[in-house]
């Protein structure tokens, strides 16, 4: 379906500064997922470093650190896939189109917040066993 289809189908067409937005939105948004994918990986290898010391507790929290970092390596490979312009599968070539960026940006926004209050979490944890 083209885009002449597709807006005589759905009945609306986003403007360009909407577009603009949700395109900004998204790069915003993917922008803070890698750099918290980046000290997600950091944490975990500085908890992994120092694993002969840890208390069950702290290999509890590695585990979930682990397990948190796949689910982000998960979505990055969906997202990226949605965004490609043709799959093995047989999807079509069609473009993204804004509410699919929207819903993809709304998703990473999710999991940062997620992250975040993982890192808090071990952050804390550690700076109290340092002490």
């Amino acid at each position: 379906m083209n885009q002449e289809e597709a807006t005589k189908f759905f009945g609306y067409e986003a403007s360009a500064e909407e577009i603009q937005k949700l395109v900004m939105e998204w790069a915003s948004a993917t922008d803070a997922f890698h750099r918290r994918y980046a000290k997600l990986n950091q944490v975990i290898h500085s908890l992994q470093a120092s694993s002969s010391r840890q208390s069950t507790v702290s290999r509890t929290r590695l585990r979930k650190l682990i397990d948190l970092r796949e689910q982000m390596s998960d979505v990055l490979m969906t997202l990226l896939f949605d965004m490609a312009p043709m799959s093995k599968s047989g999807r079509s070539a069609l473009p993204s189109k804004p509410g699919q960026l929207h819903t993809h940006a709304n998703l990473l926004r999710e999991l940062n917040r997620k992250i975040d209050a993982e890192l808090i979490g071990v952050i804390g944890a550690i700076t109290v066993a340092q002490a």
